[in-house]
Parts: C-alpha cells; sequence; structure tokens
C-alpha cells in the first residue's frame, strides 16, 4: 500500500472530493474487497492532476485517507506490470524504487513457498474512463493466507473491481458537477454585485477579491479598455500585497492577446511549462514570463472580457506556482464570468457616457440661461429709453402721420417688452441652479387671480371666462408666483385664440393624491401636427389664424417647465374649430413638511 504524508493537492482546500453517499459506497467496498477476497488491506486513490489521493480504504491506521502518490510513478509501474485479467501484478523484485519510497511495507515475514506473498508485492485494478484515461486505482495487500491470490480469489477481485469502477467514474462526475454547480453560484454571486455598481471603479472594486477566492487565486488584475481601445482602468488585488505591479509594460501584447481571445471565445493558462498560446509570438511570450517571475507569479489565466463582438478588457488570474493545474470547470467558468463582468463594465462605460453627457447638457443649458439674461437685460435699458421717448413724442403735438407711426413703433416696443420678458422668465424657469422651496398653496385662489389678470383682454375680445371652483381649498405644494404664471399663460392663451362670443372655463378637482387643473375654450383649435410641438420654445402654430394673433412662442414652454418643477404633468386635447382642452395634473399637498429633491 503506498504511503505519503503530505503533497500538493488537486482540489481546493476544505471541498470534498464526493458526497457523503458515494464516500459511503467506496468505503463498503474496500472493506467488502478486504473480507470476500481474503485480504488485509484495501484502499482505493483517484487521480488529482499530478497525483493519486487516496479517498477510503481499509485495514490501514488513521491519516491513510487523504494522502498522495505521484501520478507518473503508479503509471510508470502499472505500464511494466504484469496482466492478471483487469489486475495488475508487480513482483517484489521488480518494483521500483520510486513507488518503495511512497509505499508502507507491512510487517509481514513471507512464507517459504513457491506461491507466498512478499511484502513489497503490488496488487492493483487501473481504473479507466470510457476514453481510456486512469482516474483511479483500487489496490490490495497481505493476503490473510499468506499466498499469491488464486484463481478463485481473482474472479471475486474481479468483480469488485468493476463495481469500484462504476464507483470512481460516478463521484468524480458528481465531484465535477458539485464544481461546476459551486462555480456557477459563485459566479452569479459575483455577477450579481458587479452589474448593481453605477461606475466602473465600483464595479471592478465590487468583484476583485470574489473572483480571486472563486478560483482559488492568490492575486488578479482586471483591466477595461476605453472607448478607443487603450488600457483605462486597471484593478489590482492580491491577498498579501497591496503594491500594484507596473502592469503598462505589457500593455502593449496582452490588449492585442484579449481581442484576439475575445473573438475566439478562449481562455489561456499560461506559465513556463505552458509558454505556446494562439497568436502569441516567442519574443512576446519571454517578455510575460520575466514579467510574471519578476512579480512572484507562476501560473495565470488569461479571461477576455466583452460584450457582443466588442472586447472590452480582459482579466487575469494569478497563482504562485503551476503545481496544480487551472481546471476545465475553471477555465469554463471564467469564460463565462469575463462575458458577464463584460456586461458589467459595458453598462458602467453606458452609464458614466450618460452622466457626462447630462453634465455637458447641465454646462450647455446653464451658459444659455446666461446668455439669454445677459441679452434680455441689455436688451432692456435701451428698449426702456425708446419707449420713454414714444411716450414723449405721443404727448407732443403732432400730426396724423406721425402719430400713426409713433403708436405703431410703441406697439412694437410692447411685444419687444414682451418678449425679453418672457426670454428672461424662460432662463429663469429653465435655470438648473435656481432653488425651489415649495409651500401648501390653494389653487382656487391662484384661479382667481389669474382670471383677474386675464379679464381686461377677454372682455376687449368679448369672451366670457369663468371658474368653476370647488368650496374647500384645494392644496398643492410649490411657488405661488410660478404657479401664477402658469394659470396666466394658460387662461391668456385660451382668451386669446378663441373668437368674440366664446367661452373660456377653469375647472380644478381633487382626484386621490392629484390636484387636476383644466383650461378649457371654445377657440380656433389646433391642428394634429402642431399639438406634438406647442410646448417647444418658440414655436408658432401654423394656423393662419393663430399666427394673425400676436404672440413669443414661449407661453406654453414657460407653462411646461413650470409644471415639470413642481412634479407635474401637462397635456392637450385639440380640434380645429372645436376648441382646446389643457389639462395640469400636479401632486396634492398631503400636510406633512414639503420637500423636493
Amino acid at each position: 500500500m503506498q504511503d505519503q504524508s503530505s503533497g500538493p493537492s488537486g482540489r481546493l482546500p476544505g471541498v470534498a472530493w464526493a458526497d457523503d453517499q458515494t464516500r459511503q459506497h467506496l468505503q463498503v467496498l474496500v472493506e467488502g474487497v478486504a473480507t470476500l477476497a481474503g485480504f488485509e488491506q484495501s484502499a482505493i486513490s483517484l487521480r488529482r492532476d499530478g497525483d493519486f489521493e487516496v479517498v477510503a480504504a481499509a485495514g490501514v491506521g488513521d491519516g491513510f485517507v487523504g494522502r498522495l502518490v505521484p501520478a507518473d510513478a503508479i503509471e510508470e509501474e502499472l505500464a511494466g506490470a504484469d496482466e492478471w485479467g483487469v489486475w495488475r501484478f508487480v513482483p517484489h523484485d521488480r518494483a521500483s524504487a520510486e513507488v518503495l519510497e511512497y509505499s508502507h511495507i507491512p510487517d509481514v515475514t513471507p512464507l517459504d513457498e513457491a506461491d507466498a506473498w512478499h511484502p513489497v508485492d503490488l496488487l492493483a485494478a487501473p481504473l479507466r474512463d470510457d476514453e481510456g484515461r486512469l482516474r483511479g486505482v483500487l489496490a490490495v495487500d497481505s493476503p490473510r493466507d499468506g499466498r499469491l491470490p488464486g484463481p478463485a480469489q481473482l474472479e471475486v477481485l474481479t468483480k469488485y473491481a468493476g463495481v469500484a469502477r462504476t464507483l470512481v467514474l460516478l463521484a468524480l462526475e458528481r465531484e465535477v458537477l458539485a464544481e461546476r454547480v459551486r462555480m456557477a453560484d459563485e459566479a452569479r454571486r459575483i455577477v450579481r454585485r458587479a452589474l448593481g455598481e453605477p461606475s466602473l471603479e465600483l464595479v471592478l472594486e465590487a468583484c476583485r477579491s470574489a473572483v480571486t477566492a472563486c478560483f482559488d487565486a492568490t492575486g488578479m488584475w482586471l483591466t477595461a479598455l476605453d472607448d478607443d481601445g487603450r488600457s483605462s482602468t486597471t484593478t489590482f488585488y492580491a491577498a498579501d500585497s497591496d503594491r500594484e505591479p507596473p502592469f503598462d509594460e505589457i500593455d502593449d501584447v496582452v490588449i492585442g492577446l484579449a481581442r484576439r481571445y475575445w473573438a475566439d471565445q478562449y481562455v489561456a493558462h499560461f506559465s513556463h511549462a505552458r509558454p505556446d498560446q494562439p497568436g502569441l509570438p516567442d519574443a512576446d511570450a519571454e517578455r510575460l514570463l520575466a514579467f510574471l517571475d519578476r512579480i512572484g507569479i507562476g501560473s495565470v489565466l488569461f479571461v477576455p472580457l466583452g460584450a457582443g463582438p466588442e472586447c472590452l478588457g480582459f482579466l487575469v488570474l494569478s497563482r504562485i506556482s503551476d503545481t496544480r493545474a487551472w481546471t476545465d470547470i475553471e477555465r469554463d467558468a471564467a469564460l463565462d464570468i469575463g462575458r458577464d463582468l463584460g456586461r458589467a463594465v459595458a453598462n458602467a462605460r453606458q452609464l458614466e457616457r450618460e452622466r457626462a453627457l447630462v453634465e455637458r447638457l447641465r454646462a450647455l443649458d446653464s451658459y444659455r440661461v446666461e446668455v439669454v439674461n445677459t441679452l434680455g437685460h441689455e436688451l432692456r435699458n435701451p428698449l426702456f429709453s425708446l419707449s420713454a421717448n414714444l411716450e414723449l413724442l405721443d404727448a407732443s403735438e403732432l400730426d396724423e402721420d406721425a402719430r400713426r407711426s409713433v403708436s405703431a413703433a410703441t406697439r412694437a416696443a410692447g411685444r419687444m417688452r414682451a418678449v425679453i420678458d418672457d426670454m428672461l422668465t424662460m432662463a429663469q424657469m429653465s435655470d438648473p441652479r435656481r432653488e425651489f422651496h415649495p409651500i401648501p398653496v390653494d389653487l382656487r385662489r391662484i384661479v382667481h387671480d389669474a382670471i383677474e389678470e386675464c379679464a381686461p383682454a377677454a372682455a376687449a375680445g368679448s369672451v366670457a371666462c369663468a371658474a368653476e371652483l370647488p368650496e374647500e381649498p384645494v392644496v398643492v405644494a410649490g411657488q405661488r408666483e410660478d404657479l401664477f404664471r402658469m394659470l396666466v399663460n394658460l387662461v391668456g392663451n385660451a382668451v386669446k385664440y378663441t373668437d368674440p362670443g366664446g367661452r373660456v372655463t377653469v375647472r380644478i378637482e381633487a382626484r386621490g393624491g392629484s390636484v387636476v387643473t383644466t383650461v378649457e375654450d371654445t377657440g380656433i383649435g389646433i391642428s394634429e401636427h402642431d399639438l406634438s410641438q406647442l410646448f417647444r420654445e418658440f414655436f408658432r402654430s401654423t394656423n393662419p389664424a393663430a399666427l394673425a394673433r400676436p404672440g413669443t412662442g414661449l407661453g406654453l414652454a414657460i407653462v411646461a417647465r413650470i409644471v415639470e418643477r413642481h412634479g407635474g404633468t401637462v397635456d392637450m386635447a385639440s380640434r380645429r374649430e372645436r376648441g382646446t382642452t389643457v389639462t395640469v395634473t400636479l401632486p396634492a399637498h398631503d400636510g406633512d413638511a414639503v420637500s423636493w429633491e
């Protein structure tokens, strides 16, 4: 029986080699071999990369299970053994020195017979899978009668070898499945954390330690590429160091590999023992190996990251030595994580671009507000002087032609003043820096004041203007001046575009947690084409009847900004020659402290 006290393990520390049920079955098997085939000792070993690990044993002392024997030594010994059906026998005089180094020699004196069993004899059944790969070994030692097994014993041993093969392959299959499940669970956990982060830096920080633990790696680094395909952001993590290596020394090599490997969906296991990789010239391989040697890494798993056809970076997992190879399960899981982290990187990049665009738009909006404010105030001074001089001229003695000219100029100055006022109001409403401190406001009072403000224009145009208001207060949270301007614009528009004899009606209604205000007129109406653009700045209707009536094209745009600022919505329904209804919905004030973000 082979015996070794220490050595490298082919599985993750603390991870059971199989489930409890399979372990019990194998233990029953080795005990049955020892009992029914007439041997004192028996054991089953499974292959773990470069070693065979004892996973079940009978008739041996504590501590024997879990010990390792080099796989090369076992394979070489079996290759030179005598074939006894499915079993292999190596007599003591042909035992290799390497195997004897790992062997436990029973303290037994052999019989003085031709068929005597020698303590150094080896009898083992190689357990191969359907592809012929050696996956395990069933071994027996110390026959109770002290003799080599006869035909009857070999028949029993052959049956047990068949059962052992089935159980070993089942154990390995379950182990692979359990490892795949574990890796899949870890990958999902990593991806959930990464996808939930709003920035690339947080994505990288969220996943780095989890990725390292998932793959039993000693460290990792992850590089995300910018939009031009150059190295942009790298995160580094190592369990025993916080000093980041100079990764930029090898960026020219690994970035090119990342693009190729993403296109090929290939994960590379790179080390001194495995320097030959697709698309990697010998000179670049030597550079990479020298770099890894310098930072104390013996083996890496190179994983491309991407989304769709685009390579977005790469992930490198590292181990101190190449003793334990990266398994197929780990490579498959790494590629899956590369795809998922690629999506996380793509999402974070998109969010960063959107945030940058929002900031640029805010800056542009602030600049536009400043320009409008400056122009408005600069235009007001000469306009005030112009209006004052026109008033003086109007008060003087003028002939009829001159008086008509002064009246026309006065009207033009009035229209210019209205445009400037609307532009300044629009800039004020659009200013993102303008503070907003809402207070409880009863809309009934605001509607009453707005109708009073528009009463002279309504009377001049022979338009009836009325309000239908509830008796109890209807309270919203807002700013009185803004809400007043909103309603004045809506009622004023309704009056302006309603022919003499028409009617404008304002209604307020509380609906659940909202307050709905409607301004309904019997005016000239709006075409379906114009409806979709009415709240755009400086838009004027294409209806000739509407164009004949003065306006700046800013009134409804101001209304939309005020409603948006108050957390509400505005809708408009209209038909040509049938009138228009504007509906403004605002959140009702619930009596609690008012707070707007």
